[in-house]
């Protein structure tokens, strides 16, 4: 087994004990220090602040236990929000009738952006209806998917609209 599948099933086993679900696991270790970031979600309330203090209390402990990764790092604990990542098959049967951006490779390797409503999912692909038609992307070919809300704003429209304060004159 893998450093990086050893290091997931731990997170997950210590996320699962604690009542949460495991939504999604991203780590970049690029340079000095590394990014671990966890996103959480309860099946009965949303995540607080206060779930994301105790997980990661938690995930620090069991990490540090089994000093799993090599060097410094930064343990990120968070709730998926509302453009949840969708990682697992069991994600896109959950949120069927919403909204989801899926990036995935077409057979001859070539990047496709789709969004539009999940219609279905099963084992093997996710069936999704868009403006131009129906299409299923099989699992193995996502790249990145989440849901996209439909709220008229994509989300690096609204952090450039926040990042347009006016500036301070000193």
């Amino acid at each position: 087994m893998s450093l990086e599948r050893a290091i997931e099933e731990l997170i997950a086993r210590e996320i699962e004990t604690l009542g949460y679900e495991l939504v999604k696991i991203e780590s970049s270790f690029p340079g000095r220090r590394g990014i671990l970031r966890i996103f959480i979600d309860r099946p009965d309330a949303p995540v607080t602040i206060d779930d994301c203090v105790r997980v990661t209390k938690s995930i620090a402990l069991a990490l540090d236990g089994v000093d799993a990764i090599p060097g410094p790092y930064n343990l990120e604990v968070s709730s998926p929000g509302s453009y949840r990542p969708l990682a697992k098959s069991a994600h896109y049967a959950r949120f069927r009738g919403e909204r989801a951006r899926i990036a995935y490779l077409d057979d001859s390797g070539a990047r496709l952006t789709v969004i539009g409503v999940i219609a279905d999912a099963d084992d093997a692909a996710v069936t999704i209806r868009a403006e131009d038609g129906v299409r299923a992307v099989p699992y193995e070919r996502i790249i990145r998917a989440n849901l996209q809300p439909d709220d008229g704003a994509r989300p690096e429209a609204r952090s450039a609209r926040r990042d347009r304060r006016p500036k301070r004159r000193g």
